[in-house]
């Protein structure tokens, strides 16, 4: 089957590998494997197709990772994004399914023709016709993103994909770690991260732990939480944040790095309040703040350190008060700490990389404060002029909530590209 209809206008063409807009002309180039699995779910759109099935169909006669089947949906859902009539939906631990909404199709979804024949000509009257309904949906669909951000955030969250977890090793301690990686990342393997820890130093620097690591194709960042539970979670102690170049490896002695970390954090602390456990409540409002510690080593640089935290009140389920600031100071306190805080309105809604379910804040800043410091080292400089940028924007900032304990939460952050954080969580009523 050479040409497959996947809605009134929009032609799976599996002989030249691409999609075809019938109304422009347009071409959409697709890969093998995106246009075999695409057409495997198409002709079972009334069905469920399980990832072993999707696996097989486009990747026959290899062994692949079931993230090359990851990929390859984000990737479709990606270059689908211009045929809202048609979309790839993720059924939890069963696998994938076509969803087609378009009263225009009118004929059975295998339509078989030949490469060299034109597309079927359509009367005048059903052409007026079509044309009205496209007007009408895309006036609707215009109220509806107005409305509702959640399509243009969503957009953003189809570069980012799940890479299968595997042990890291720090020291003598190995943790499981997963990998969440930009499409402008590549070779995302736990060895990018392997490489600044080394895999021969074996003296314990940190207990076992659990962690997350990003890339997104400019820098490497990873998140522990030493002494993590299964079933518990991460009690919020001792958490580690490091933001790595993905250019060169860093040369990491461990006990050195602790050790000046816990110093850093015991000279300046700008960011975190201590408050004491009220055992019931006292308002109407509830605070809920994150805190954190970012270090970012570098090679014959000062190592530099970000306060972190985030405020968050809630009017509702979706909407709210979203506050945030960050202090950069770098280990001699040779740059003068920089202060950059920012508050406005968020957005909060469900969506999904993968199978994975994350809380998405679309956050709408009222006002941007950067207190401008007296010294800045070179070593701080890139961080400074990240805070300067993004003090003189307007733009609408994306943070992603990933996973979220009792005691803790991970975070994707706007900053410097994107980082992880674990950051430790706590609450105060007012």
């Amino acid at each position: 089957m050479k040409h497959l209809q996947l809605t009134s206008y929009l032609v799976l063409d599996n002989q030249h590998l691409c999609l075809i807009d019938q109304r422009s002309g347009d071409e959409v180039k697709l890969s093998f494997a995106e246009s075999a699995v695409l057409h495997h779910l198409v002709v079972r759109q009334h069905e469920i197709c399980t990832k072993e099935d999707l696996l097989s169909v486009g990747w026959p006669e290899r062994v692949v990772a079931p993230s090359s089947l990851i990929q390859c949906i984000s990737t479709l859902r990606k270059k689908l994004e211009p045929y809202p009539e048609f979309s790839l939906k993720t059924v939890a631990r069963r696998g994938y399914q076509v969803v087609i909404n378009d009263d225009g199709l009118v004929v059975a979804p295998a339509v078989v023709s030949s490469p060299a024949q034109e597309p079927p000509k359509t009367s005048p009257k059903r052409t007026r016709m079509a044309l009205m309904v496209m007007a009408l949906l895309l006036v609707v669909g215009l109220v509806f993103v107005l409305q509702f951000p959640r399509i243009h955030a969503s957009n953003t969250l189809s570069d980012w994909v799940w890479i299968e977890s595997g042990k890291l090793k720090i020291g003598n301690a190995k943790g499981q770690t997963d990998v969440l990686a930009s499409s402008k990342a590549t070779n995302a393997e736990l060895a990018r991260w392997q490489r600044h820890f080394g895999s021969s130093y074996v003296q314990p620097v940190i207990a076992d732990y659990k962690a997350f690591a990003l890339t997104d194709g400019n820098t490497d960042s990873i998140s522990i939480c030493p002494g993590f539970e299964t079933g518990k979670g991460c009690a919020g102690k001792d958490i580690i944040n490091i933001n790595f170049p993905t250019t060169e490896k860093v040369n990491m002695d461990l006990p050195v790095f602790f050790e000046l970390a816990k110093i850093m954090e015991q000279r300046i602390r700008y960011n975190r309040i201590e408050l004491p456990t009220i055992p019931y409540h006292q308002g109407e409002l509830t605070e809920h703040m994150y805190s954190a510690d970012l270090y970012f080593p570098r090679n014959d640089q000062l190592l530099v350190r970000v306060d972190h935290n985030i405020s968050v009140v809630y009017k509702d389920d979706s909407r709210g008060m979203f506050f945030a600031s960050f202090c950069v100071t770098d280990q001699d306190c040779k740059t003068s700490p920089i202060k950059y805080d920012f508050e406005g309105e968020f957005v909060r809604y469900d969506a999904y990389i993968g199978d994975h379910k994350i809380d998405v804040f679309k956050v709408s800043t009222n006002s941007r404060n950067l207190h401008k410091p007296e010294v800045v080292t070179p070593a701080a400089l890139p961080y400074y002029r990240e805070l300067r940028r993004q003090s003189l924007s307007d733009e609408a900032l994306y943070f992603y909530r990933f996973y979220q304990d009792e005691h803790s939460a991970a975070w994707v952050i706007p900053f410097y590209g994107h980082t992880v954080a674990w950051m430790k969580q706590s609450t105060m009523a007012m």
